[in-house]
């Protein structure tokens, strides 16, 4: 992966080096220094968001459009906490192409980053900006204020998350400026999601698959259709699949199912005696 702007947290290239790649798995030497442990990393098109044991959140990389947090739009070469939200105790991160959703222990979504397209859910005003970022953290309120978010996706440009009531939230990809309550899945509870380019996928208690969003070519909605869907369709290919797990990929998608099949064991010497 490429490091020269810094987005692996190694620091400055070696004196002389031509070479911007690390193509070997390295060490991030200055987290051992500090004595973090890591519970979860997340990477967009040129910065890196750690999330350590401790709940607290650093980045690194490319400071255009504020993805790194931490106001200045400068790139770091080293991974730095993000002080606004020190102390929020974050369980979760997920980001973008070039932002960033953190979310707290008590349900609450924090974003950063570029919002071009409404990707942090906090309105664009009578226009989408191309410029439009958000610098420092701030708290996605809108139909989320007062709801628990227990979890949460970032796709290319969108994000989603789902409630401790069970509901689906979409925004960005233009459509959506802010959250984006799915009335179509009221019926259900939603239980996890995951985000794609342009599309998400959402899994309810009884582990049926939705989709929503924009298809195109790839058929990443498993619909057998190329259509844009505006709100979520049953997969109909797995109604009698019990899903349990969902990954959205930019142009793929992949979901694990419990093996519905039965099996009779082999008949031990003892019974045919």
């Amino acid at each position: 992966m490429v490091s020269g702007l810094g987005c692996l947290g190694h620091g400055v290239l070696m004196a002389g080096s031509d070479d911007k790649y690390e193509l070997d798995f390295r060490l991030v030497d200055s987290l051992v220094e500090d004595g973090c442990t890591t519970q979860k990393v997340t990477v967009g098109d040129t910065h890196m968001t750690v999330l350590t044991t401790e709940g607290e959140v650093l980045t690194t990389g490319a400071g255009a459009y504020g993805r790194l947090g931490n106001l200045e739009t400068v790139d770091q070469l080293f991974l730095e906490p993000v002080e606004l939200i020190c102390g929020e105790n974050v369980v979760d991160i997920t980001g973008g192409l070039a932002f960033t959703l953190a979310l707290t222990k008590d349900g609450i979504l924090h974003g950063w980053g570029r919002n071009d397209k409404g990707q942090l859910g906090m309105g664009m005003g009578l226009a989408v900006d191309m410029y439009a970022m958000e610098a420092l953290p701030r708290p996605l309120e809108a139909q989320l204020e007062g709801r628990v978010v227990t979890k949460v996706s970032a796709g290319h440009s969108h994000a989603a998350c789902v409630t401790s009531n069970g509901e689906l939230f979409v925004w960005g990809s233009g459509n959506h400026l802010e959250p984006e309550l799915m009335t179509s899945l009221l019926h259900t509870r939603c239980v996890d999601v995951a985000c794609g380019q342009g599309y998400t996928l959402a899994l309810d208690e009884d582990g049926k698959l939705y989709s929503v969003g924009r298809g195109g070519s790839t058929g990443v909605l498993g619909q057998a259709s190329v259509k844009k869907l505006p709100h979520p369709a049953l997969m109909d290919a797995l109604v009698d699949q019990k899903t349990t797990q969902i990954s959205a990929g930019w142009k793929h998608a992949a979901c694990l199912v419990e093996d519905n099949t039965t099996t009779t064991p082999p008949s031990s010497s003892s019974d045919k005696e």
